[in-house]
């Protein structure tokens, strides 16, 4: 029987245990890239307000560090997510 929107497509192969996992190991590689991004980024952050004089710029920088730490601190949890669902496969 002809379909009004077409046809259904057909199912490839369903992906292994081993692709699964494959698959989020290289997204847990990819957080821990980010991670040592974000690091590297909190590095010239302490570094500036080691270096800044006036108390505003103090402020501002230590405002930006703190959502870098907060992005950072994401990151990791969604990093232990993963490994967690890793190991379970």
């Amino acid at each position: 029987m002809n379909r009004v929107f077409g046809k259904k497509k057909k199912a490839g192969p369903a992906p292994s245990l081993d692709d699964a996992s494959s698959g989020l190991g290289g997204r847990v590689g990819e957080m821990d890239a980010k991670i040592a991004s974000l690091e590297n980024e909190l590095r010239v952050f302490k570094d500036k307000i080691k270096k800044a004089t006036s108390t505003a710029a103090k402020n501002t920088l230590q405002k930006r560090a703190m959502e870098v730490l907060k992005r950072k601190r994401m990151y990791e949890g969604q990093r232990d997510m993963l490994a967690g669902q890793q190991f379970n496969i």
